[in-house]
């Protein structure tokens, strides 16, 4: 089956993140090589070309090679002088260039809310901006679009944009479907580039906090990634790599039946998942019967975990983060969860402890991940990465204006 699995096929399947550390074929070493040091330096604190290189496994050459091309194009910079072990010249330590570029973000997870950012390479907020709807179907790409560009003073020098949106989005960045807004087959990504003039990436809303979470909080190279709050979505990272399924439905589990007899879900069916344990639902209960709120809480989890533990142990998994509010996901959620998981996914052959734990990255998880997400979306793209002008011939602030005020 994989022998007659098409390149397209596979990249679809399958986005290698920055921090893939074993070689690519020939064609995409440089690649390759731009995201194993982005990587290992955005996760370690500054470092020589020699550490650079001991690290990822490029020579001495290679990896000089690849930081002064990142450094002339303001990826990287440099930070200091190593403390020498022995006589000789010292190192000249680099970073992430925190500094120079900006990602311009959206995050529209949230109901009735749009929030946005500029954000830094290093996923940190510089400015954000939020607006509220009182009704779902005034978000419009155009309002979101309109959000973006009111960032534009508070921006530098612009990379790109980035935003995540809940459902299911294809490789063109078309926004296929997202219940939430009621959009279908909506070619997001091509109408920020055409009024923006800028690269643009639009992901779904768990995948981007999946990367939040994987490069500045907790997660690990292999997990599991779920996400509680209007609906349930999950991603899946393995490998450094995350998985999108052939569809760009991969992680949609908030549909998965656990009780045939139970509520009608939005999607018409009965007793999917999200219609025990979204944020809503789980509220709404507990507000009715507050005294039940433990017991509510543990079911939720045992269902959360009931519908994880095949895929946990299909896959050998050993890490599981939820995101969600804290009144929902809490300790009594996660430990029945956890445990849920570990009863039905433990065997002879599989007798690890599972760990769920709740994400540490906050409530701007999404943004943060999406920030990195045009990061890496630059860096895995020859064609974009050439595109990056040198210093001091990246369009201005001002241009952008001019460009948005033309359409």
């Amino acid at each position: 089956m994989f022998g007659t699995t098409d390149d397209n096929a596979l990249s679809c399947f399958l986005s290698p993140s920055m921090t893939v550390t074993k070689k690519h074929e020939p064609a995409d070493v440089r690649i390759n090589n731009r995201m194993m040091v982005f990587g290992q330096i955005f996760s370690s604190c500054p470092m020589s070309r020699a550490q650079i290189g001991r690290k990822t496994g490029l020579s001495r050459v290679a990896a000089c090679e690849v930081v002064s091309d990142m450094l002339d194009k303001h990826f990287l910079m440099e930070n200091g002088y190593e403390q020498p072990t022995r006589p000789g010249k010292k190192g000249t330590l680099v970073s992430v260039d925190d500094q120079y570029w900006n990602v311009i973000v959206l995050d529209l997870s949230m109901p009735f809310l749009l929030q946005a950012a500029v954000m830094n390479l290093r996923g940190e907020i510089v400015t954000r901006v939020e607006k509220s709807f009182d009704k779902i179907t005034a978000i419009t790409p155009e309002t979101v679009i309109a959000l973006a560009e009111s960032l534009l003073d508070g921006a530098s020098h612009i990379l790109g944009f980035g935003v995540a949106v809940p459902g299911i989005v294809d490789e063109d960045g078309v926004v296929v479907e997202t219940a939430n807004f009621g959009w279908k087959n909506v070619p997001l990504r091509k109408m920020f580039q055409q009024h923006f003039g800028k690269f643009c990436t639009v992901d779904n809303d768990a995948n981007s906090a999946l990367i939040g979470e994987r490069f500045c909080g907790a997660g690990r190279a292999t997990g599991i990634f779920v996400q509680i709050a209007v609906g349930v979505g999950a991603a899946l990272l393995i490998d450094d790599s995350l998985v999108l399924g052939i569809h760009h439905a991969a992680g949609e589990i908030g549909h998965v039946v656990v009780d045939p007899d139970g509520p009608q879900c939005t999607c018409g069916k009965r007793g999917c998942l999200e219609t025990f344990i979204s944020a809503a639902n789980l509220r709404r209960r507990i507000n009715e019967n507050p005294l039940d709120r433990t017991t509510i809480l543990q079911e939720a989890g045992r269902s959360l975990g009931h519908v994880l533990a095949p895929s946990v142990s299909l896959l050998d998994l050993d890490d599981i983060f939820v995101y969600g509010s804290k009144d929902i996901v809490d300790d009594i959620f996660l430990g029945a969860t956890e445990y849920a998981i570990n009863a039905e996914a433990a065997s002879t052959l599989q007798n690890h402890s599972i760990r769920v734990q709740q994400c540490s990255c906050g409530n701007d998880i999404v943004l943060r991940g999406e920030s990195i997400a045009v990061v890496q979306a630059v860096l895995r793209n020859a064609n974009e990465y050439k595109r990056v002008p040198p210093v001091g011939l990246e369009p201005t602030t001002q241009d952008l204006k001019g460009l948005c005020s033309a359409n």
